[in-house]
């Protein structure tokens, strides 16, 4: 990672020209704090955002699109989120979940024609994968039943938390087929005024008020045979083009709000403490709120180089792993500045905008964003989820590389240090990192090694969350460093933040080492979902639910 990519400067300048007009389009035309108050985004703004081609940023002007790059498409939805969680949510739905998204990958044929006839037509896309049972089961309970002519599908079943599906006009919807006899599960190109689909209702979350999501119900839609995604959903999720299209469209929905919240985080910060004194001495004088401030300035720092990484890449990189972690990278740094900022505002923080408004105060959006910031690590599957998914991939990519098993892979370089151009302290972090990137690949030969049945490994859900939590530490002081390395100015935050991931490092390490001699979870949670033991753990509380209205 020692050469960080830059992007390049006419790309930077074609997003800049797209950005600066959006800027003055959300603050003239999108009341953020309504938005949060009645849960609804207006239909005239829907349609503004549909018209100016914000939905289809990455396609080409000719489909009705602003031919923005992946990270200018970013930066987008970074500025959306900046303002308003729900627009910014609309427009990453939009741009990655939506049909357009998949013409790549669609050869000539009745689909492509759809698809492109469609988003052509300005058609708002998103996908529906979701189900009340949850995602992570390999089949789906929506089922799709060749039709008696075999020309086509019946879909029935229903979906949940599906973004965007309140305005949508066509879906990708995951169904279980059968192949050969075989359940599989394929995606199927739907279009909502279909006779039989329907939106049931629509989605309220703690935060993203105004964000359209909602529950579907599909009774008998007939979907042509030529509308069908081609392959079983095991083998499109395998399939590279697939998975860049997916990690693109997490990063969109998740990556960039982080980083969008996270920066107003810093804002706020400043000017919070910069206000503030105790007894006559600046608040920024204290050592606590200096800390304070210098984590949440290498929190952001992170989730900028992973980022950027990530989309621009370097030559010869192959960044798929790293679109994989940037969700619970920027997800969980995100999560830190906010929860620190809130508690350095305290009350203030606490309060809503409306109320500080209200008595003449400035009505920062603290608590609007805080709410929002939660949801980022829960959308797109939530973290621990993930964590173990990408462990388990990560094991497997290990164990099927030429060189898996060599003793040396991985060994720290030591020859490497003298032109990295870092500071001693950084140097340090990048001696240290090299050692536990080595430890933990040595760890992860010797697990696959020592266990041949590796669904039994992969069973170990705890301990591969783990390993992949110390992954994605490392993954951020390689960033970090790395860019510190190319940019002055910008050592002493790469410091900040290799420092306080070593920490979490060490304490990820701790539970590793505690492997075998831990307390029967297992036990515990058994005898309280049997409800055998420890009844007076809800004494004097109603565990009734409240009526909803």
């Amino acid at each position: 990672m020692r050469d960080f990519p830059r992007q390049d400067k006419a790309d930077r300048e074609a997003g800049d020209a797209v950005l600066a007009g959006f800027r003055a389009f959300l603050v003239d035309r999108v009341d953020a704090t309504a938005i949060d108050r009645d849960r609804r985004l207006p239909d005239e703004l829907v349609e503004e955002l549909r018209g100016r081609g914000y939905l289809r940023a990455m396609l080409d002007p000719a489909l009705g699109g602003l031919g923005l790059s992946a990270v200018n498409t970013f930066r987008l939805v970074e500025t959306a989120a900046s303002w308003s969680s729900a627009v910014a949510f609309t427009l990453a739905i939009g741009n990655g979940f939506g049909a357009g998204a998949y013409l790549p990958l669609l050869g000539d044929g009745p689909l492509h024609d759809l698809v492109h006839r469609r988003i052509g037509g300005g058609a708002i896309g998103a996908g529906a994968d979701a189900e009340p049972t949850g995602t992570a089961n390999s089949l789906r309970r929506t089922t799709a039943t060749l039709t008696a002519d075999g020309e086509g599908y019946l879909l029935n079943g229903e979906k949940v938390f599906i973004g965007n599906a309140p305005i949508a006009e066509l879906l990708d919807v995951t169904a279980t087929v059968l192949v050969d006899g075989e359940p599989q599960t394929q995606a199927f190109f739907v279009e909502t005024d279909s006779p039989g689909f329907e939106v049931v209702a629509r989605h309220e979350y703690m935060g993203l008020g105004g964000a359209p999501n909602g529950a579907l119900r599909l009774t008998d839609v007939r979907v042509p045979r030529q509308h069908a995604f081609a392959g079983s959903n095991t083998e499109l999720r395998r399939s590279r083009e697939l998975a860049e299209i997916g990690y693109l469209a997490r990063t969109l929905v998740v990556g960039a709000p982080a980083l969008a919240i996270a920066r107003l985080c810093l804002h706020w910060s400043r000017e919070f403490v910069n206000r503030r004194t105790v007894d006559g001495r600046s608040l920024g004088d204290h050592e606590e709120i200096q800390r304070i401030l210098g984590d949440s300035l290498a929190d952001v720092f992170a989730i900028e180089s992973v980022a950027d990484w990530t989309l621009l890449g370097a030559p010869g990189a192959d960044t798929l792993f790293e679109h994989v972690a940037l969700k619970n990278i920027a997800s969980l740094a995100c999560w830190r500045v906010v929860d620190r900022t809130m508690s350095l505002l305290g009350g203030e923080g606490f309060e809503t905008a409306v109320s500080k408004a209200r008595r003449g105060a400035d009505p920062l959006p603290v608590e609007r964003f805080f709410r929002d910031a939660r949801g980022l690590r829960i959308a797109g599957g939530v973290d621990f989820l993930l964590d173990w998914f990408a462990a388990r991939g990560r094991l497997a990519a290990q164990d099927q590389a030429p060189d898996a098993g060599a003793p040396d892979a991985g060994a720290p370089d030591e020859g490497a240090d003298g032109e990295t151009g870092l500071t001693g302290r950084n140097l340090e972090h990048l001696r240290a990192a090299r050692a536990a990137a080595a430890e933990l690949g040595r760890q992860c030969r010797e697990l696959m090694d020592g266990q041949p049945d590796h669904a039994r490994l992969f069973a170990r859900q705890h301990l591969l969350i783990t390993l992949n939590r110390i992954a994605n530490e490392l993954l951020a002081i390689s960033a970090v460093l790395a860019r510190a390395a190319a940019e002055p100015g910008t050592g002493l935050l790469a410091d900040l933040f290799c420092a306080g991931a070593r920490q979490r490092i060490a304490a990820l390490r701790a539970e590793l080492d505690g492997v075998g001699e831990e307390p029967d979870w297992a036990a515990a949670g058994a005898a309280w979902l049997g409800a055998e033991q420890w009844p007076g753990l809800l004494d004097d509380v109603l565990t009734t639910t409240p009526p909803a209205r």
